[in-house]
C-alpha cells in the first residue's frame, strides 16, 4: 500500500488503548512445518494455533497487514504482510501461516524480507507456474520502494513454504511508461489464466491519463508466458468508475471477470465480459466490503470460489476474517456468504438463558459469554412487516451498559453504530444494503472476539464491525422476543 493510503489509516488511530484479545485454542493443525535452519527467511515451526479473527502471533511478524490465501493439496497456506519495526507502516517481510481447515492456524513466521535498500516492501499473491507440471514451482510477487520508485520483485518455492527471491534484472518488473507514470503505483500482480496458456495479470497502477489509450483506466493489466516475465499492456477501460484504488483479484466466475476493487475504507466490485475489459460497477452490492475491513481477495478451492480478508480493530491493529464464500445470484450479483468450513469454529455448546427483562427495549440474555475466546450465536429474525414497525437487531456490550447495536428494518437493510443498553441514544455509525430479499423470518450468526464482530443474515456477510472496546460477554435481543426460542450458541 502505498504511503498516500498510509495516511489514511492513521487518522482511524484512537487515543485510547484497546485491549487485544487472547488467542482461541482449537484443535492443533497438522500442516506442512518444517524447523528453521537458521536461515532468518525460513518459516519457523508453528507453535501457536488459533481460530476466529486469527491474529499473528510469532515475534517477527509484529503487525499483520494484506493478506492473502492460496490452497494446495489439503493445505490453506495463509500469507501477509508484517513488520515489527517502530514506523508502523514501513512494511518489511511476507509471513505466513497453515492450517489443515481453514479455521485453526499454525503461525510459521517471515518467509522474505525486504532488500536493505528498500524503503518498504508491498504486498503480493502466489500462484502456480504455467509450466507447474513440468517444473513444479509456484510464483509470488511482491513490490519492494527503492529510491522513490516502486518496482515488482518475484520469488519461487516448491512447497509454498521456502521461498527463494528471483535475483537479476530480468526478474525486476517495471513501469511502461508508454500508458504508466514512471513513479506511480506499482504494486501486486493478480494472476488468471489466459485462453491458449500463460497468463493474464491485473495490478495496482497509475495510468497515464494524458496518453489517450490510458485516460480510462485505474489499474495496471498485462501478460506473461510463464508467470515471472511480465509485459504490460494498455489499462482496461472502467466505465462509471474514476477513482484510482487498488486491486485485490480478478477471476472469471460464471463467464464474467469480476474484480475486488479497494477504494480505502471499501471493496467494491468491477465487473467485465472480457479479461481486457471494458470494466463496470457492479449494478448492485458495489461495496462488498465497507468500515471496518479492507482488501478482499478470491482464492480457488475444490468447493468453489472462495474470497478472504483482513479486518480492523479501532486501533488499526489487525486480523485475519473468517473465509468467506464467493455467491453470484441470477442477476449475477457478487456477495459474501458463509462459508461451511467455518462450522469448524463451533467447539462448545453453551445453553442460552432467557433475558431477565424480555419486554425491555434491548432484552439482555442471562448469559455472560466467554468473548475473549470466541463466541457464535444463531437464531432467527422475524424482520418488521412494514416501513413503520420497530427494527429488530442485535446488541453487543462493550462497557458497562453501552455497546454496538445492529438495527435491521423490513427490506433488510442494517445500520450498525453504539448505543445505551436502554436502546436510547442510537448513534448511526454505518448503513448497509446488500440490494436482496431475506426470508421472514431470517436465520442470523453473530460471530464475537474480543473487539470484532461479524453479522450474516440468511448465510450473506451483512457487516464486519468493530466495537470501540472487547465485548463484555453480554448479548441482547433488539425487539425480538420470538427470537429467544431460535438460539443456539457455542464457544
Amino acid at each position: 500500500m502505498s504511503r498516500s493510503y498510509l495516511k489514511l489509516f492513521s487518522s482511524f488511530l484512537l487515543t485510547a488503548t484497546i485491549l487485544l484479545f487472547a488467542g482461541c485454542l482449537g484443535t492443533p493443525s497438522k500442516g506442512v512445518s518444517r524447523k528453521s535452519d537458521g536461515d532468518t527467511n525460513r518459516p519457523v515451526s508453528g507453535k501457536n494455533v488459533q481460530s476466529m479473527f486469527y491474529k499473528a502471533q510469532h515475534q517477527e511478524t509484529g503487525n499483520m497487514w494484506d493478506v492473502w490465501l492460496y490452497h494446495h493439496e489439503g493445505t490453506y497456506f495463509l500469507y501477509y504482510l508484517a513488520n515489527v519495526g517502530k514506523h508502523r507502516w514501513r512494511w518489511d517481510n511476507i509471513s505466513m501461516a497453515t492450517s489443515l481447515d481453514g479455521v485453526h492456524w499454525t503461525e510459521k513466521g517471515p518467509i522474505l524480507k525486504k532488500t536493505p535498500g528498500a524503503k518498504w516492501m508491498g504486498t503480493g499473491s502466489t500462484w502456480k507456474s504455467p509450466a507447474f507440471d513440468k517444473d513444479g514451482k509456484f510464483y509470488m510477487n511482491f513490490s519492494e520502494e527503492i529510491s522513490g520508485r516502486q518496482n515488482i520483485y518475484f520469488a519461487e518455492s516448491t512447497d509454498l513454504l521456502h521461498w527463494t527471491r528471483l535475483k537479476g534484472e530480468e526478474y525486476r518488473f517495471v513501469q511502461n511508461e508508454q500508458w504508466y507514470t514512471k513513479k506511480g503505483r506499482w504494486d501486486c500482480i493478480w494472476t488468471t489464466p489466459k485462453p491458449g496458456g500463460g497468463l493474464y495479470g491485473y495490478w495496482t497502477a497509475s495510468p497515464d491519463r494524458s496518453k489517450k489509450d490510458a485516460a480510462d483506466g485505474i489499474f495496471g493489466f498485462g501478460e506473461s508466458l510463464d508467470g515471472v516475465h511480465w509485459k504490460a499492456l494498455a489499462p482496461p477501460r472502467v466505465i462509471d468508475d474514476e477513482n484510482s484504488g487498488e486491486v485485490g483479484a480478478v477471476e472469471k466466475i460464471g463467464g464474467k471477470y469480476y474484480m475486488l476493487f479497494g477504494h480505502y475504507p471499501a471493496m467494491t466490485t468491477l465487473v467485465a465480459d472480457r479479461p481486457e475489459g471494458p470494466f463496470r460497477k457492479a449494478k448492485k452490492n458495489y461495496k462488498v466490503l465497507t468500515g471496518h475491513t479492507y482488501f478482499s481477495r478470491f482464492f480457488r478451492h475444490p468447493e468453489g470460489m472462495l474470497a478472504c480478508h483482513f479486518t480492523q480493530a479501532r486501533d488499526v491493529q489487525v486480523s485475519f476474517a473468517p473465509i468467506k464464500d464467493v455467491r453470484i445470484d441470477d442477476e449475477g450479483t457478487l456477495r459474501f456468504g458463509w462459508w461451511k468450513g467455518n462450522e469448524k469454529m463451533k467447539h462448545r455448546t453453551i445453553a442460552v438463558e432467557k433475558p431477565v427483562d424480555s419486554n425491555a427495549a434491548v432484552a439482555l440474555l442471562g448469559n455472560s459469554f466467554d468473548t475473549k475466546q470466541g463466541l457464535i450465536i444463531e437464531g432467527s429474525l422475524r424482520l418488521p412487516k412494514g416501513k413503520d414497525s420497530p427494527r429488530c437487531g442485535v446488541y453487543v456490550e462493550c462497557t458497562n451498559n453501552f455497546g454496538a447495536g445492529l438495527l435491521i428494518d423490513s427490506s433488510g437493510v442494517a445500520e450498525l453504530g453504539l448505543i445505551n443498553a436502554d436502546g436510547t441514544d442510537f448513534k448511526m455509525e454505518k448503513r448497509v444494503d446488500r440490494e436482496m430479499t431475506f426470508g421472514s423470518p431470517a436465520s442470523f450468526r453473530l460471530l464475537v472476539r474480543g473487539s470484532l464482530m461479524e453479522f450474516y443474515l440468511d448465510d450473506i456477510l451483512i457487516e464486519s464491525f468493530a466495537l470501540p472496546a472487547n465485548a463484555t460477554g453480554r448479548i441482547g435481543l433488539i425487539n425480538a422476543e420470538d427470537t429467544m426460542d431460535t438460539l443456539k450458541s457455542w464457544n
